[in-house]
Order: C-alpha cells, then sequence, then structure tokens
C-alpha cells in the first residue's frame, strides 16, 4: 500500500509540475494575456486538477485481477554489490532475460517493490505528508467553523437605500438575495461569506449609488459564478496536497481571474466602470489606513489577500479611456486549448520505461562519449568535461594523493577509472588498490588491454596533472602555490585553468589566502575574470573581487567586466555585491550606468537601481539613478525605481528634482506617473521650483481623476508654506484646466481654504 501511495504521490508532483509549469511559462510568454478571462480560468483549472486525473489513472490497471494459472511470474534475483562505504549501498536488481518485458506503460511501475532502506524512508515520507495534511485539514476545518459562527452573530444590514440597491440588482441578475450584514472592524474589504452572506464595511455605507452598485455587482457576480463553493475545494484541495507548492501559483491565477471576472460584470453597465474604480481606490485606502486586514481568507472579497487591486483600477480606467474590451478568441481556438490540454492529461501518464541498458545501447550507436557523463553509479566522485574532439571522465571510489610532481598517483584506497575519448581512439586507466600499497594498473586502448607503452605514459601523465588540478581542494592548491612560488605562481595557475569553474573556484581561493593582495595581483584577477564565458562564474568571481577595496581604475576594470556579462539577473547580482563600495567618482558612476544599460529585462534594472541607491544615497549616485531608470520601460518598474530614489531625496535638489520631473513624465500610465510625482510631494524641502516641475508634468496627464489627485496634493503643499505663493496658486488652476467643472471644483475648494 505504501508502494502504490509513493508512486501516486509522486506522480501527481511530476504531472502538476509539468502543467502547471507550463501554463506559467505560456502567461510569462504573453501567450495568455491573448486569451478571454472565461478561457484562462478553464485552463488555470484543468492545469490544477489535471494532475490530480492523470496521477489516478495508471492506477486502474492496479486493481485486484486474477491471473490465468498457467501464467508463472518471473522472480527478482537481488544481489549486493561489494562493499562500499557505510553511508552509501548499492543494490543490483537482476531479472531473468527471458522474463524481462520489453516496455511497461505507466508514470511509474507500480507494482515494483522497494528496497528496504527505501522503504523505511517511504513510509516516513507518506507520514510526514499524511500529518501535515490532517493537522492542515484540521485547523482549515476550524476555521471554517469560526467564520460561520462569526457571520451568523454580525448585525444586519438595516440600511433602506442598500437593501433597495441589492434586492434590484439580484432580481436583474436572477439570484436569490443574499443577507446583507455589517462586517468586523478589522474587516476592511466587501465580502461575500459562506452561508450566502454579505458583509460591508463602515466605509461603504457612505458610498453613492453609482459606487454602491457597482460593490454591490461585484459580489453578487462571485455568488453567480459559486466562487465560495469554489474557494472551499481550492483551500481542502491546497491543504491535502500541501507538498506540491506550485498549487499555489495556480490558485492565485484563479483567484485574481476571478476578481477580474467579477469587476467585468459589475463593470457592464453603462458608467459602471469608473464608479467600479473608485470603489476600488476606496477599498485600498480603508486597507491601508487599518493596516492591510482584506478579510478571512475562505470569503469571496473584493479586494482578497494577494488581490492587485492597483492593477485591477488600471485596468477599469484603461478600458474606459480607450474603449477595449476582454479579450476574445474563435471559439474553435478556445475548444481547441481545451482538447490540447485533455490530450495531455491523458498523454501524461503513458511513460514508456525499457529494461536495455543505457551504456550498451549508447556503446551501440557509437555514443559511448555520452554515457561516460551520464552517471550510472551512485558512489564516489565523478569529473566529466567535454571539449572540441572528445571527452575526459574520472570516477573516484576512495582517495587519491599524487606526488609533488602531479604526474603520478601516489597512493590510493578504493579505485580509480580514467577514460578519455580523442579522434576516435579511447584511452583508459584502471587503478585498484591491492592493500598494503599496493595499486594495480589496467591500460586500455579502445576495448583492448595493452602494457603501457611511451605514448600512453605520455597520456597518463597529462591525465594525472589534469586529476590532480580537478580533484585538489582549490584553497589548498591555493596555498601550496603561495608556499613555493608567492601570489605570482597562484595567478599564473589561475590564467592556466582550462574551464571556467576551475578558473572562477580558484579565484576566489586567491581571495581567501591569508596574505593581503596587491594592487597588481586585484588587476590581474579582474582581467582573469573577464575570460569566464559562462555568466554564473563570471558573476560570482567578480563579487568575490568586490568584497576586496577596489580603486577608481579598479572599479572602472570591474564594471567593464560586468558589462559583459550574458544575463540580466548575474548582472544584477554581481552590482549588488559592489554597491556598498561604489564610488561616487564621475567616472565610475558613467561606467555603472553603462553597466546598467546592458541589462535589458525592466526588473532586474530597477532593482539593480534600488540596492544602489540603498546602499550609497548621495546625491551623484541618485542623479545616475534617475538617469537609469528613465530607460526603464515598463511604467510600474520606473515608478518603483524613481520611488526609490525619492526615499532619499529631501526635495532641495534643484537638478535633481527637474531631472527627476522629467523622468516621471516620460510614464504614460496616469496612475503610476500621479504615484511617482506623489512620492516627490512627500520630500520635506520641495521648493516653489520643484513644485512648477511637478505641475508641468501633472498638466500633461490624460487620466483626468489622476491629475486631479496630483494638483490636490500641491495645493495641499502649498498650505503648509507660509505665505502662500500667489503664482503658483493660479498655476495650479491652469494646470487644472480641461478637468470637468466637479474637478475644477475640488481644486478651487482646496485653494480656498489656502486663504
Amino acid at each position: 500500500m505504501t508502494d502504490v501511495l509513493l508512486t501516486w504521490l509522486c506522480s501527481y508532483l511530476l504531472h502538476s509540475s509539468l502543467l502547471i509549469g507550463a501554463l506559467w511559462a505560456a502567461e510569462r510568454a504573453g501567450v495568455l494575456a491573448r486569451l478571454a478571462l472565461s478561457t484562462q480560468e478553464t485552463l488555470w483549472r484543468l492545469a490544477l486538477l489535471g494532475g490530480l486525473v492523470s496521477a489516478s489513472l495508471p492506477l486502474l490497471p492496479t486493481l485486484p485481477q486474477t491471473a490465468p494459472a498457467d501464467v508463472v511470474r518471473p522472480a527478482v534475483v537481488v544481489q549486493e554489490a561489494a562493499p562500499v562505504p557505510a553511508d552509501v549501498r548499492l543494490i543490483v536488481v537482476e531479472a531473468p532475460a527471458a522474463a524481462r518485458p520489453s516496455a511497461q506503460l505507466g508514470a511509474l511501475p507500480i507494482t515494483t517493490p522497494l528496497a528496504p532502506q527505501a522503504h523505511d524512508v517511504a513510509i516516513g515520507f507518506m507520514a510526514l505528508w499524511l500529518a501535515g495534511a490532517v493537522l492542515m485539514l484540521l485547523g482549515l476545518a476550524l476555521q471554517w467553523a469560526w467564520l460561520r459562527r462569526t457571520v451568523r452573530c454580525l448585525p444586519e444590514l438595516a440600511d433602506a437605500r442598500w437593501r433597495t440597491l441589492a434586492v434590484r440588482l439580484a432580481a436583474d441578475m436572477r439570484l436569490p438575495l443574499p443577507s446583507l450584514r455589517h462586517a468586523r472592524a478589522n474587516w476592511a474589504s466587501p465580502l461575500l461569506a459562506p452561508g450566502r452572506v454579505l458583509c460591508l464595511p463602515a466605509w461603504c455605507l457612505d458610498l453613492p449609488d453609482d459606487e454602491a452598485r457597482a460593490v454591490l455587482g461585484h459580489e453578487l457576480a462571485h455568488l453567480r459564478r459559486r466562487d465560495p463553493a469554489w474557494r472551499l475545494l481550492a483551500a481542502v484541495m491546497k491543504t491535502l496536497l500541501w507538498p506540491q507548492v506550485l498549487n499555489r501559483v495556480a490558485l492565485q491565477r484563479l483567484d485574481l481571474l476571478a476578481e477580474l471576472a467579477c469587476d467585468a460584470a459589475a463593470a457592464a453597465p453603462t458608467g459602471q466602470r469608473l464608479a467600479l474604480a473608485q470603489s476600488l481606490l476606496r477599498c485600498a485606502e480603508a486597507l491601508k489606513a487599518q493596516g492591510g486586514g482584506h478579510g478571512p481568507a475562505l470569503a469571496c472579497g473584493a479586494a482578497s489577500a494577494g488581490s492587485p487591486l492597483f492593477a485591477r483600477v488600471r485596468r477599469l480606467l484603461k478600458a474606459e479611456v480607450e474603449g477595449e474590451d476582454a479579450p476574445r478568441e474563435r471559439r474553435g481556438l478556445r475548444l481547441g486549448l481545451v482538447g490540447a490540454m485533455v490530450i495531455a492529461l491523458v498523454a501524461l501518464p503513458a511513460v514508456v520505461v525499457s529494461h536495455t541498458d543505457g551504456r550498451s545501447l549508447l556503446d551501440r550507436f557509437d555514443l559511448g562519449g555520452l554515457s561516460d557523463g551520464m552517471s550510472f553509479s551512485v558512489r564516489g566522485t565523478r569529473i566529466y568535461s567535454r571539449y572540441p574532439g572528445g571527452s575526459f571522465s574520472v570516477t573516484l571510489d576512495g582517495k587519491a594523493v599524487f606526488n609533488d610532481a602531479e604526474d603520478e598517483v601516489q597512493t590510493l584506497t578504493g579505485t580509480l577509472t580514467v577514460k578519455e575519448r580523442e579522434g576516435g581512439l579511447t584511452r583508459e586507466m584502471v587503478l585498484k588498490s591491492m592493500g598494503e600499497g599496493r595499486i594495480e594498473r589496467e591500460y586500455r586502448v579502445g576495448n583492448e588491454s595493452l602494457p603501457l607503452d611511451q605514448a600512453g605514459r605520455q597520456w597518463w601523465a597529462k591525465a594525472v596533472q589534469r586529476m590532480a588540478e580537478d580533484l585538489t581542494d582549490p584553497q589548498v592548491r591555493a596555498r601550496k602555490l603561495f608556499a613555493k612560488g608567492g601570489v605570482d605562481a597562484v595567478l599564473t595557475d589561475i590564467e592556466r585553468a582550462r574551464e571556467d569553474f576551475q578558473r572562477r573556484r580558484r579565484i576566489e581561493a586567491a581571495l581567501q589566502l591569508d596574505a593581503p593582495l596587491p594592487a597588481v595581483a586585484l588587476d590581474r584577477l579582474i582581467t582573469a575574470s573577464t575570460t569566464l564565458q559562462g555568466a554564473f562564474e563570471r558573476r560570482e568571481a567578480l563579487s568575490a573581487i568586490a568584497r576586496q577595496p577596489l580603486n577608481e581604475p579598479q572599479q572602472l576594470a570591474w564594471l567593464a567586466a560586468v558589462a559583459g556579462i550574458d544575463s540580466d539577473f548575474e548582472r544584477r547580482e554581481a552590482l549588488g555585491a559592489l554597491a556598498p563600495k561604489l564610488l561616487d567618482s564621475p567616472a565610475v558612476l558613467a561606467a555603472w550606468t553603462e553597466a546598467l544599460g546592458r541589462i535589458g529585462g525592466d526588473f532586474e534594472l530597477r532593482t539593480a537601481i534600488d540596492n544602489q541607491v540603498s546602499a550609497t544615497p548621495q546625491p551623484a549616485v541618485l542623479a545616475a539613478a534617475v538617469q537609469a531608470a528613465a530607460r526603464i520601460q515598463s511604467d510600474f518598474e520606473k515608478r518603483e525605481a524613481l520611488g526609490a530614489v525619492a526615499q532619499r531625496m529631501q526635495g532641495d535638489e534643484a537638478e535633481l528634482v527637474d531631472a527627476y520631473a522629467r523622468a516621471a513624465g516620460g510614464i504614460s500610465g496616469g496612475f503610476e506617473r500621479r504615484e511617482a510625482l506623489n512620492r516627490l510631494l512627500d520630500r520635506p524641502k520641495l521648493a516653489a521650483a520643484g513644485l512648477e516641475r511637478v505641475l508641468a508634468s501633472a498638466e500633461s496627464m490624460e487620466g483626468g481623476f489622476e491629475r486631479l489627485q496630483v494638483l490636490l496634493r500641491v495645493a495641499e503643499k502649498l498650505g503648509q508654506a507660509k505665505p502662500v505663493d500667489a503664482g503658483l496658486v493660479e498655476r495650479v488652476r491652469r494646470a487644472g484646466r480641461g478637468l470637468g467643472d466637479h474637478e475644477r471644483g475640488q481644486i478651487e475648494n482646496a485653494l480656498d481654504r489656502l486663504g
């Protein structure tokens, strides 16, 4: 029973990871954004539930069946290999040739018994899984019971206006009227609780009719979609299958899609889109005032935990301004996508497992070099490398010590196998310890054992030198070379390294020597790091070098090396290592800006800027950061980068404020530009010239609501300075031209309060 359960769980984890991972990759590639919300939701639900189906299909043939009397089941012989270290045990499973099946269909061979040690581990894992599921399921049941009891104790809503609106909307949507109750004080968002109970917080009761209809329409849309039942089912599934962390990704996407679908339903009537956006903004303000208390996780709220409120508001406002509807696809495309997902669910369990030996099969097709790189054993140390025209592999089961010249194995415990394929010729040397310091050697060329000739000795000497470099700890090797030839010997050894991994490890070892490195040595290490082709290896080497004290020329060379890294993530991580020590000289900041310019991803660029201004918030660094932030394409990332700079400003830096306002003017989204300008307005020493720059940037904003918020914030800022600048007051009025009468009235009221 344990074998079957473990096999099912492993199959489920594999299949669900493939389904959810593939859909997540399609989302990241922008494919899902072109589909309708309903299609996206269907695909995510299939991905979430599909792993359960595909993992359970192979269990169907394993139900108890009566075997024919004339069928003789083959015996399985289990033999232990030769003694190996106590921490590793190798079990060889061999079946008689006549009884070996050519192929087996299924996610995993369910009828294969587990070895004793593996069986103990499996029992422990299954016990941990089941215990965790039971405990979390008990916690979920207690949470559900508490929510039901709490909701029943809430006072009913007696507001006649809200009840009238609810009755009309429920009738229009052909839904039974839910019970209306006051929400708890710490529930900032309207929510639909179990038992068809709609809980409304205090701030909702003062909403105008259009916004109240939008809130009710959103919650009733949850009820029509049966989202409370789906949320409970999803919570139970996440609890029972807690080892699959990707379920959280799928559930977050489904929660967002549910909110977007309910937003679309609530905004469908003419004029309701802006009303819904305004109600969501009010909800965001209430959440901020109450410290983010959304409400119970099992309830469907207008702003549940993880719901991107501002993204939803931007979506509503964008559609209001541009007249865009949600994307729609042809019915045939939707059916095709869903059909492809269903086919994937059926095809996932069909994994063919053959009994053919992998190494023999590769040798049969003259692909033996590939078999050298595949691990067919769990014992010892393996080293494998490929180069143009050949490969080199070492397998060491034990310990080897080399002579000082590093051209011969001095002592050996266990077995050492060295194989090199080059130009169609395969050489192999097998060394076995015979005890009492004796070593048995076997030299092969191809498949033939031969005495070691002159060519073989030369090959073996080079192979031993290569092994010594690979098997010796880099720090031990660096200390040994330093004792013999000083820093120059260590650096020469670094420059002789053939592979990125070796060179990077040796650079790190050189930096860990007890003796301080001279400036010339650091120059050579930076130069050596530029020869590393792998992005990860170069980042690791440069990060280690960045911990050393570097002068201006060295930082310039270091930044040039970072600019050559072929990965946005690795380049950003490397720059973060230097951030605390970055000099603020013009040349270094220009090189830093150049390195940032090589980052193509907006998120990585914004994070690199944030890391730097957090570490060294000098005015020159902030100016360079604003210049770099202006190149960010994403409105959100640009706003976040500028906000990180604004937090370190005082507001009286005239040139920096001017550059900041120009960069904020490059943000096309009204909400993002408003947030960036508000960050600047929060600065305590923002002068009149800075306010003028903010007004100039706000004047070109397309969204009337967003422009109004900025102008009101400027008016509030003017009221904090005495005497009030009459010219700026008039400037605020000019910036409000083009707004509606209601918005201009709000501006005048704010200006009148200035006296």
